[in-house]
């Protein structure tokens, strides 16, 4: 049962990396464009934009090989 679960999480994980990515770069582009200075929010944006990357990074190792 666990097993036909599987690729559907996979491809959830794939499109929440990609939407954190897209989002987290535009919130990042659009504060940087306001604020002249680094805070915590811009931190925590750059951390939400890695993980986003790290999803992405994961489903590509772990894609089955055709």
């Amino acid at each position: 049962m666990e097993n036909n679960n599987k690729p559907s999480r996979k491809t959830w994980d794939l499109m929440i990396g990609i939407a954190l990515i897209l989002f987290g770069s535009l919130r990042l582009y659009n504060r940087l464009q306001t604020e002249s200075e680094w805070g915590i929010r811009s931190i925590l944006t750059i951390l939400f934009i890695g993980y986003g990357g790290y999803l992405v990074y994961r489903y590509i190792q772990n894609s089955p090989k055709d």
